[in-house]
């Protein structure tokens, strides 16, 4: 497939499906619905924030992009064209996307150095080919996420975490991706170097045109640093749109209880709180019709035997059977998010 800059986004997720089968033999396994058919679009220099409760699928989807595991079925095309397997000899085509984990301990081998981790890149996908070139491609990569020349020859165990995270970033950088995929880059860090990186980030895709797919639970990060923000529950995707609208005027029950339950997100969109009982039915043995009827206050008989479609709710799509029915945000909801937000535009 050739790519349209006109008309294709950087990001195409397309009816994406993973499902884990588990346990017993074939006649008798069951399968984990993981991610069960979603469609999203991601522009060029923007961000797509993924957020939802844990289990819900997001990483999933993170992995899925990067090829750490191969979808049941759909497609995911970067720039228009179908990443390749990772089996593939491809790498010019592969090294597009790449990914920042939430865990730097575990994603950096802690007994090399940071020149060592950061120039590994350039040797798998043989760019750079003399050593001189490639130190000066390290160098780079290391000033711009803010560490000194002096922490090359530091081995990864001596950093801290804040630290670790940026040699993380400066190893995906070094092959030229397009795509950064996110995966809860901050969730362990404290509040003063979670600020820091998320700045670090906003500057990196400002300077280098990059696209961001953020799997995220922190709420006040997704004001900071997305364009869009895409809701799922137990492998679906229940609202999509702009973050100012999503937050400001969000639609679908399951999105309001998550802003509820965030105050600094609450207080600025004056949002409806909502309540929901029990807990996330199993993967395994999904609920029919709307996945979420089971702890909504709203669900009706519509709710429990259909799939509801996303449907617009201003520039947002909400999948939810009662979205006229429910009670409206405080006034000025949308505009107190946008005065929050406007810094990203």
């Amino acid at each position: 497939m050739t790519a349209d800059p006109q008309l294709d986004p950087m990001v195409r997720i397309a009816g994406l499906v993973k499902h884990f089968p588990v346990g017993g033999s074939r006649r008798s396994r069951q399968v984990v619905h993981a991610v069960d058919g979603i469609d999203v679009d991601v522009p060029a220099g923007e961000t797509l924030a993924i957020v939802g409760e844990s289990g819900c699928g997001k990483s999933t989807v993170a992995k899925t992009m990067v090829g750490l595991t191969t979808p049941t079925s759909g497609e995911i095309l970067i720039g228009g064209r179908r990443l390749p397997p990772v089996t593939s000899r491809a790498r010019h085509e592969r090294r597009r996307v790449q990914l920042v984990s939430q865990s730097p301990w575990s994603a950096l081998n802690q007994r090399k150095t940071v020149r060592h981790i950061v120039s590994q890149p350039l040797v798998v996908h043989r760019l750079f080919p003399s050593r001189r070139q490639r130190e000066g491609r390290v160098r780079e990569l290391i000033e711009r996420v803010g560490l000194a020349p002096e922490y090359l020859d530091r081995r990864a165990y001596e950093l801290s975490g804040g630290e670790l995270q940026r040699v993380t970033i400066a190893r995906a950088l070094a092959v030229g991706p397009d795509v950064l995929v996110l995966d809860e880059p901050t969730a362990s860090l404290d509040v003063s170097v979670k600020a820091i990186l998320v700045n670090l980030l906003a500057d990196l895709q400002r300077d280098l045109g990059l696209t961001y797919v953020l799997i995220t639970h922190e709420l006040d990060i997704v004001l900071h640093l997305a364009d869009r923000v895409a809701v799922m529950y137990l492998g679906k995707l229940v609202e999509v749109g702009p973050v100012v609208d999503v937050f400001g005027r969000p639609g679908h029950p399951y999105t309001r209880a998550l802003l509820a339950a965030v105050p600094s997100v609450n207080d600025l969109g004056k949002l409806p709180v909502v309540s929901i009982r029990g807990e996330v039915p199993s993967a395994i043995d999904v609920p029919a019709g709307c996945r979420f009827h089971t702890r909504c206050p709203f669900a009706e008989q519509a709710c429990r035997a259909a799939v509801p479609a996303l449907v617009g709710n201003g520039d947002a799509a909400v999948a939810c059977f009662r979205l006229a029915d429910l009670p409206s945000p405080a006034a000025g909801a949308l505009s107190t998010l946008a005065s929050r937000t406007e810094t990203k535009a």
